[in-house]
């Protein structure tokens, strides 16, 4: 895999929130992880970490950094993704229901990122109402449901914030819900990592 491992150990650490547990994900020393930090640190020249007993938390130069990190790991990714000869049996297939302004503005762009990076793959993006995405999404007859609103029960995060001009609420915010069970996990990953990092 392509990838800058320093920004690797302090994505690590910042995702784990200790330097000792992202030495263990890592396969690394302790003092090892300290190092890469220390070297990130001297090229900032500022401090990354707040560092204690109890927890190790990001410094505001550390949110900032850890924004552009989780890009560049992304993109390295989706890099690898695309350099990587494909396998032919592998065949990805992904339906989506969102509401129409989802699907118009936010997931038809991104899928054509994601088209680039697995050019076989098979993406519906179905324009439903909301109630028809929940029920969708419930009965396994879709992989993600792209919504107006959370989605109780469900694990629902922030998928992309919309500007649409004319309308009477020009911020509005997405969320996007995962469908469980559906066997179909690695697809669904694989297309959030585009869009976080194409949109």
């Amino acid at each position: 895999m392509i990838c800058d491992f320093r920004l690797k150990v302090f994505h690590t650490v910042a995702m784990k929130g200790s330097f000792t547990a992202a030495a263990k994900e890592l396969g690394i020393t302790q003092p090892a992880v300290s190092n890469h930090i220390s070297e990130l640190e001297g090229s900032v020249g500022d401090m990354l970490f707040y560092r204690s007993r109890r927890e190790t938390v990001l410094t505001p130069k550390g949110k900032i950094l850890f924004d552009y990190a989780e890009k560049i790991l992304n993109l390295y990714r989706c890099a690898d993704r695309e350099l990587m000869p494909q396998r032919r049996e592998e065949r990805r297939r992904l339906v989506i229901a969102a509401m129409p302004e989802a699907a118009k503005y936010v997931l038809r762009p991104l899928v054509e990122s994601y088209l680039r990076i697995y050019p076989g793959a098979d993406i519906s993006v179905l324009e439903r109402s909301r109630d028809e995405a929940v029920t969708m999404l419930a009965d396994s007859e879709a992989d993600l449901a792209v919504t107006d609103a959370p989605i109780e029960d469900s694990d629902s995060s922030v998928f992309a914030t919309l500007c649409i001009s004319g309308a009477s609420r020009p911020m509005a915010t997405w969320y996007l819900s995962k469908a469980a069970g559906t066997g179909n996990e690695e697809v669904v990953s694989d297309f959030l990592l585009c869009c976080r990092t194409f949109k």
